[in-house]
């Protein structure tokens, strides 16, 4: 950032610091679940796949969600769907308290999903709107670190919380900033159009080349782009949702402990997406694409997933382990700054909300498949091994379809998206 920047507080810091805040409510109550999976499974006398089937379960509706509400947004406005949304899984947080057997938990998981599902295809379009251009790839990371915060966040406090009082009190407690989120969104966030952008940023103009609504289902590239998503989302769910139970693999018995160790998935955020989106923008400017940066991420998350799943295999100290974890996660999320930057660059705004929509819903095969076939790999090998292994392979495969991306395997500018 540049020293006015820095001096100087403008609208879309704002957008990004409340984005961030809602985005860390979310995650805290999608990442509360995986260090209590445990005591529910306990509870409930469930095995691991049932377990997996729990978590998966938010996903399922998640993914459903994504681009209907990125369709609603782009025709009627994104404040309200935000707004709606996070008093929504607030709401859902709260009744998951009360489960009372795995299918209210499933179902109650499944609700949640719905109103989470709805956030992200109308936040992406509004940081893209208010972020100048010549911080796009920053600003997509920036405002994305709140995932991971969430994700640190929530991991640590439900294991200390459910260990200190019991699991269901997680869920009541996370329900709290959620609706402080929603508060925020309501007071602070203008749509997009009601507010003098000019002469508070400087991105580009919002009007770009017509065309169908269609092309997103047709265009070559963005199918690169869907696909290539779900390793990232796979990988980074793997370890959220299993992390805990990896290190009770290795040795870790108290839950307050491997909760911590296995937070550091989350902490890995904000160095992952803030650098990932500064080196993308830096390169962007000398006339390159973003498919480097992309690749990179994609090839180092599966070296160090293929090394978590021999440490594991192997029995190692603890702490190998955790550094393991973070430096995983810097690559599995450092993804999405560049990823998210290319997509408002090559889409025209007329169907971004559509285009982040669907993008995440096809990303989130990944979200729902991984809690799932982990825990099936976990039941049949009696260890987290090769699921770690099986993460690092989609990966690789994600590597090579990101390079693809017209011009293929070429390290200038991705092309804009100008179909009739």
């Amino acid at each position: 950032m540049g020293r006015n920047d820095i001096v100087q507080w403008r609208y879309y810091h704002t957008v990004w610091f409340v984005m961030v805040f809602g985005w860390v409510t979310n995650m805290m109550v999608r990442a509360g679940l995986s260090p209590v999976l445990i005591s529910i499974i306990e509870e409930f006398s469930l095995d691991y796949s049932q377990a997996g089937l729990i978590a998966a379960a938010f996903f399922y509706s998640y993914a459903i969600m994504q681009f209907p509400a990125g369709f609603i947004g782009d025709k009627i406005g994104r404040k309200s769907v935000l707004v709606a949304c996070s008093f929504g899984w607030a709401i859902g947080c709260l009744v998951t308290g009360i489960a009372h057997s795995f299918t209210s938990l499933f179902v109650y998981r499944f609700l949640t999903g719905i109103a989470q599902g709805t956030y992200f295809s109308n936040d992406r379009p509004i940081i893209a709107f208010y972020t100048p251009k010549e911080k796009s790839g920053f600003g997509q990371g920036i405002s994305f670190i709140g995932l991971g915060l969430g994700v640190f966040l929530g991991i640590v406090l439900a294991g200390i919380i459910s260990v200190r009082l019991s699991w269901r009190w997680v869920f009541f407690l996370y329900a709290v900033p959620s609706f402080i989120a929603a508060l925020l969104i309501f007071k602070k966030i203008k749509e997009p159009g009601q507010v003098d952008v000019t002469s508070q940023t400087t991105h580009g103009p919002t009007d770009g080349p017509k065309v169908s609504f269609s092309v997103i289902f047709k265009d070559l590239d963005l199918w690169l782009i869907y696909i290539a998503g779900i390793a990232a989302v796979y990988g980074t769910w793997t370890l959220v949702s299993w992390a805990p139970a990896m290190f009770k693999e290795i040795g870790i018995e108290e839950l307050s402990r491997s909760s911590l160790f296995a937070s550091m998935i989350g902490l890995s955020a904000i160095p992952g997406l803030i650098t990932s989106g500064w080196l993308s923008d830096k390169l962007y400017r000398k006339g390159k694409g973003r498919k480097l940066v992309l690749s990179l991420d994609f090839v180092l998350a599966a070296v160090t997933l293929c090394c978590i799943g021999l440490v594991i295999s192997i029995g190692v100290h603890h702490l190998v382990l955790m550094i393991l974890v973070f430096i995983a996660g810097c690559f599995l999320w450092g993804v999405w700054a560049p990823f998210y930057s290319l997509i408002s660059e090559i889409v025209p705004p007329a169907v971004h909300g559509s285009t982040y929509g669907l993008t995440n819903a096809i990303h989130f095969v990944g979200g729902f498949t991984a809690p799932w076939l982990t825990g099936i790999i976990k039941d049949s090998t009696g260890s987290f091994s090769l699921a770690c292994h099986v993460a690092a392979g989609f990966c690789l495969v994600a590597a090579l379809l990101v390079l693809s991306i017209r011009p293929s395997f070429r390290l200038v500018r991705e092309q804009r998206i100008t179909h009739d």
